[in-house]
């Protein structure tokens, strides 16, 4: 049986390094909502009118409203692809990514787990990192990871490659359907699944989908807490990623896990979020 106890010791140290970051790096989450709302009326946003740190979002921002006025979004478009590259290596994203290592690794270092499981890994930068502190906690955790992209047998390849010593699997899986019989065959409890920035391109009901795999759930997303759609949500909607709230996504949660926790609560007092960005779900 897992114990709630044990995990949220295991998170508090994360969740504290956590809070020092981003209330050092972040400070005040307001100028991000008043630039969103200059953008999504049309209005010119110049650099110097940015907080550094949001300065990728800014320009992500930019684009969508750019390109969404006279054609689809399409990721393969290289300039899309230029911004995205920037964002997915800013501090702000780079913080959400350690942030993730940082949680994932502290629970298997001291909790026995029998498989992990990554949803939307992409090139696979937390992966990586997931997999370095395994090798530092002389850990070999069978990791199975998963995109919707073909790509995730590159990416299999090539963290197979830089760890040998580590099982690590990938399946080809879109988590707005039912996940591949194979992949659920190679489960063994207990299982903790991790994702970052991705069940709402899928909708409420990819939890459906992911929560029945998962003893342990670590879901970093911007999960709406006031119930108010802030500019920059709508900007986001023009390109598939839905508006979600915590309320709204705790129905699907309870499902399938007796405890829930809200685990930034600290950060997001201190910085004015009106989002979590870490949300725990657990089967007791």
């Amino acid at each position: 049986m897992i114990s709630r106890e044990t995990i949220l010791e295991c998170i508090k140290d994360p969740m504290e390094r956590y809070y020092q970051k981003a209330t050092s790096t972040i400070g005040n989450w307001k100028p991000l909502v008043d630039i969103s709302e200059k953008l999504l009326a049309g209005k010119e946003v110049k650099d110097d009118e940015s907080p550094p740190v949001f300065l990728p979002i800014v320009e992500m921002m930019r684009l969508i409203m750019e390109i969404t006025k006279t054609s689809e979004w399409d990721w393969s478009n290289p300039a899309i692809q230029k911004i995205y590259k920037g964002i997915a290596e800013s501090e702000l994203y780079k913080m959400f990514a350690d942030t993730t290592v940082d949680l994932v690794s502290s629970i298997i270092k001291k909790v026995t787990i029998g498989t992990l499981i990554e949803i939307g890994t992409g090139p696979g930068q937390v992966t990586a990192g997931v997999c370095k502190k395994m090798l530092q906690h002389s850990s070999a955790i069978p990791l199975i990871i998963s995109d919707k992209s073909p790509s995730i047998s590159d990416t299999g390849a090539r963290l197979r490659k830089s760890f040998p010593q580590l099982t690590i699997k990938d399946f080809l899986w879109d988590f707005r359907e039912d996940p591949p019989p194979e992949l659920a065959k190679q489960l063994n409890a207990p299982v903790l699944l991790f994702e970052r920035f991705c069940i709402p391109y899928g909708g409420y009901a990819a939890i459906d989908n992911i929560a029945p795999l998962a003893d342990i759930l670590i879901m970093v997303e911007d999960l709406n807490l006031t119930g108010k759609k802030e500019a920059y949500d709508s900007i986001y909607e023009k390109i598939g990623l839905q508006f979600f709230t915590l309320r709204e996504a705790k129905p699907y949660l309870e499902k399938h896990f007796s405890f829930i926790y809200t685990c930034d609560r600290k950060t997001i007092d201190s910085i004015n979020a009106p989002v979590t960005d870490f949300t725990l779900a657990i089967k007791e």
